[in-house]
């Protein structure tokens, strides 16, 4: 009768499936087992009972989803999205304002009462139909000052500042004397709505909004905070979170976020309790070339608040509001008012022979000074070089001028220089009949299928209809980007099968003006798919997935960038994409196949040139049992570990290290239902937050670190756990999350309630014997680790054990770290039974921690079986770590 003892020095290989069992050619399945639940797999070879799930705070929002925001300064940071407002956890806290009595004046614009203009020259802060309506000029600033009280209680105090932009830009600074920043340093705020925090120190502080744009911005309000937590409005709806559209790339401080219903968004942090949530808006495209057919027409060169383009035939249509539009003018007129020295005006470009050279100025208005007419020639790239004088006025007056350098490109301009300005408006306006310019307006309002409210972002030069002009893909006429990545220097965006790359390093710039390898790119992956890109990831390659297949867009070579003329999309791999996010681990993508239950790998190939998918279920398909994948997101310390929520509300653990051939499953359930997952970059081990429903309502949790779990003073093996500092005498502990539920208790090393003898908590609280003080105190929820091994095909006299009859007459196991009462062991999970003896049949004691276990091989089972297994079970609170295993398997043959 053989026997032979069969080493599992290595543990790590996860659960496979039943297809899997028998399949004796592969080394890597003596490491597997048919069962990992809440037993992790350890790159190093081991593997342990999973940490425990902390309690946060709840966040009984409805459908949420976890943004992760890696941050390098200490705090652990988490918006949280919900029904059309996000909220943000700091430090494993809501962010809140503090209840103060400090109130703005007016803030919601009903009047401009306590409001003063301090705009510049032309420019104007006026209040209209309840908004501040703050008119820059190309010369001037328009600015709304207001001093604000502090009363002493509320001093050293902070406080919010919320300001609601509904046209944007507008700068906002806050000081503690007039024109001082040292509160709020000069802030620009797009569309949106913004909580910045600040600390009054003085009985007064000095706020102003201001801009400096020559168009119209429009504040809705501007107040302090009200006492709570801060709630930003978002556009994404419940729905929108429970499908998965939401895409986001983080680039320092900023969430550049798509999701194909809206205009993109930004998420902005200004400081661990300043946030905001404002559009995206690039003011130079990309734009479209037009057919050619339809005329605009704009009623004004620069913007003054009441802007609007008509067309020659029905064209507009409501949805085009902030669609960009740039309108190709012949001939060039500049209009300028200086009000104000020293300042100077945008200029015109002439060029040709002859009277083609011919401009015509004129100066107008009400005022004392000298203005004077400037020159430049072209300095090489297509701009200005130095300025030098034409002609002075110090009255009105009109004429032409012929510049007598033929073929030369010259550049014209008013300027008042310093000192020459005394009083009263100088209007001036430069004329030339030759050359063209472009001028670029963006819809904010819709008035028929011929007219449309624009705002002027670059001046127009000509008043007459043009046919030639494009336009922007992005309105919710076009539809809106669907996904997002950062990837070579670029913001990329994804939209439809189209790729729209900024202009390097300035991520809100798609200027076609700029030429060479660092123009913008606006080209075509050819997907074969009409819902078009679900998701990008910037690997070696920039990685752009579809329902249909996963495109790889290579230049030339790795080593070339991305280029709009090095450009060539080729289809890696035709798996198919689930619209869900893809997530990215060095070199390698994971995304989730067509089907919602699928996982796959995006590495390069063995050659190197390119990039490839693989199957990572290869093992175990029915990993997931059915259920679809529902969010993911990539833990990279102590281990690299793929966290998967399914919609059945279990969780799935991949370690995945593909370097070491680590590429291992295990299964994660609690009491209650995981929804959602990040995880967050930290010192030692990265923290994973989990949003988790439980007992009645849904939570923010995150997992234990490993070396909380081992058995010390403090032991974090219980999930919605809650941790004290007891303090001398205490004897009640409040855990309200867990009322009703029976909990596990460790205080100082030991387990005073496990699995055999639950406390149910009562009136929202555990009672213990009174403490001495100073006793850490962990209170949870119990949880169960079960492993089963594979098949025990190992050498029979035939050179297989498989089919035959075979019992495991004796295990040994190495064990690091762990506590044997939480222990047990048998051939079935209804056959388990505890360690009680440790060499040479020692009791072992109670509650006592091995730092490493290798006993003498126990006896496990007598019972004959063809399918003969071992079943280990953990039970938490009790630390466990097996590192290798031996079996003394006996055959018949």
């Amino acid at each position: 009768m053989p026997r032979v003892s069969a080493p599992v020095y290595s543990l790590n290989g996860g659960e496979v499936g039943d297809e899997a069992l028998s399949r004796l050619d592969l080394e890597r399945l003596q490491f597997a087992g048919s069962l990992y639940q809440n037993l992790l797999p350890r790159v190093i070879g081991s593997m342990t009972l999973r940490p425990g799930l902390e309690y946060i705070t709840d966040i009984d929002f409805g459908d949420v989803q976890l943004l992760e925001y890696s941050y390098s300064g200490g705090s652990s940071l988490i918006p949280i999205l919900s029904d059309e407002e996000m909220r943000v956890v700091k430090d494993d806290a809501l962010v809140t304002r503090a209840a103060v009595s400090t109130t703005i004046q007016n803030g919601d614009f009903g009047s401009f009462t306590g409001w003063t203009d301090a705009s510049t020259g032309l420019a104007t802060a006026t209040v209209g139909s309840g908004d501040l309506r703050l008119k820059g000029t190309p010369q001037d600033e328009a600015k709304a000052t207001q001093t604000i009280a502090v009363a002493l209680a509320d001093r050293n105090v902070e406080h919010g500042l919320r300001v609601d932009v509904q046209r944007g830009p507008v700068t906002v600074r806050l000081g503690s004397t007039s024109g001082a920043s040292d509160l709020i340093e000069a802030i620009d705020l797009q569309d949106g709505v913004h909580s910045i925090a600040f600390t009054p120190t003085t009985a007064n502080i000095y706020l102003a909004l201001s801009n400096t744009r020559a168009r119209e911005s429009l504040v809705e309000s501007c107040q302090i905070d009200a006492a709570g937590v801060v709630v930003i409005p978002t556009p994404w709806t419940s729905d929108d979170l429970a499908d998965n559209i939401i895409r986001y790339k983080q680039n320092k401080d900023v969430l550049y976020v798509a999701t194909g219903v809206y205009q993109q968004r930004e998420v902005t942090r200004r400081g661990d309790t300043s946030w905001g949530v404002q559009r995206y808006k690039s003011d130079d495209g990309p734009f479209i070339t037009s057919d050619g057919t339809i005329s605009l027409t704009s009623s004004d060169l620069v913007d003054d608040g009441t802007v609007t383009l008509t067309a020659n035939k029905s064209y507009f249509d409501s949805g085009m509001v902030n669609r960009l539009f740039r309108i190709f003018q012949s001939g060039q007129t500049v209009e300028e008012d200086f009000t104000t020295d020293p300042q100077e005006g945008a200029h015109i470009r002439v060029s040709g022979v002859d009277s083609a050279r011919t401009i015509t100025w004129a100066v107008t208005g009400t005022w004392v000074g000298t203005v004077t007419l400037q020159v430049a020639t072209d300095d090489g790239s297509g701009s200005p070089g130095s300025w030098t004088d034409v002609l002075s006025r110090s009255s009105n007056g009109s004429s032409t001028h012929t510049d007598p350098d033929d073929n030369v490109v010259k550049f014209f301009r008013w300027a008042v220089k310093s000192g020459d300005h005394t009083s009263g408006t100088i209007e001036t306006s430069l004329a030339y009949d030759g050359g063209s310019q472009a001028g670029i307006a963006r819809v904010i309002s819709y008035t028929s299928p011929t007219v449309v409210g624009v705002e002027i972002l670059t001046r127009f030069y000509s008043l007459d209809a043009s046919f030639e002009w494009d336009y922007s893909p992005w309105s919710d006429f076009d539809g809106w980007p669907a996904s997002v990545d950062v990837f070579g220097g670029r913001l990329y965006w994804g939209q439809s099968d189209m790729v729209y790359g900024s202009v390097p390093d300035a991520f809100k710039s798609f200027d076609d003006e700029v030429e060479g390898a660092s123009a913008p790119i606006a080209r075509s992956i050819n997907a074969s798919s009409q819902r078009g890109i679900l998701w990008m990831l910037g690997l070696q390659r920039l990685i752009a997935g579809t329902d249909a297949s996963e495109v790889s867009i290579k230049a030339s070579s790795f080593d070339e960038p991305l280029t709009a003329d090095s450009w060539f999309p080729v289809d890696a791999s035709t798996r198919g994409c689930a619209n869900i996010r893809a997530v990215k681990a060095d070199k390698d993508g994971i995304f989730v196949q067509a089907s919602g239950t699928g996982a796959f790998r995006m590495a390069p190939d063995q050659q190197g040139f390119d990039y490839t998918s693989s199957d990572l279920m290869a093992m175990h398909e029915e990993i997931c049992d059915g259920s679809a994948i529902v969010d993911l997101a990539v833990q990279r310390r102590p281990d690299t570990v793929v966290w998967f929520i399914l919609a059945n509300g279990e969780a799935r653990a991949l370690t995945y290290e593909p370097a070491e051939n680590v590429i291992a499953w295990s299964r994660v359930v609690t009491d209650g239902s995981f929804k959602r997952v990040a995880a967050i970059r930290g010192a030692g081990q990265d923290s994973v937050y989990f949003a988790v429903t439980r007992n009645g309502a849904q939570r923010l949790e995150r997992l234990a670190k490993l070396t909380e779990c081992r058995g010390g003073a403090t032991n974090c093996l219980a999930d919605g756990f809650k941790r004290f500092t007891a303090t001398a005498g205490q004897t009640t502990f409040s855990v309200p999350h867990l009322n009703g539920k029976q909990v596990t208790v460790w205080v100082n090393g030991a387990a005073v309630r496990d699995q055999d003898n639950l406390y149910t908590v009562s009136s929202s609280q555990v009672v213990l014997s009174a403490m001495s003080g100073g006793e850490s105190v962990v209170i949870g929820l119990p949880y169960t680790g079960k492993w089963q091994s594979t098949k025990l095909a190992y050498g029979a006299a035939n050179g297989s054990a498989l089919f035959h009859k075979k019992r495991v007459a004796q295990l040994g196991m190495g064990l690091t770290k762990t506590m044997l009462d939480g222990l047990r062991v048998g051939n079935s999970f209804s056959s388990l039974r505890r360690l009680t003896t440790n060499k040479g049949d020692k009791p072992v004691p109670a509650g006592y921690l091995f730092e490493d276990f290798d006993a003498d091989m126990m006896s496990v089972s007598s019972d004959w079986d063809t399918d003969s297994r071992i079943c280990l079970e953990a039970r938490a609170p009790y630390p466990f770590t097996a590192s290798s295993l031996v079996m003394d398997v006996k055959t018949n043959g």
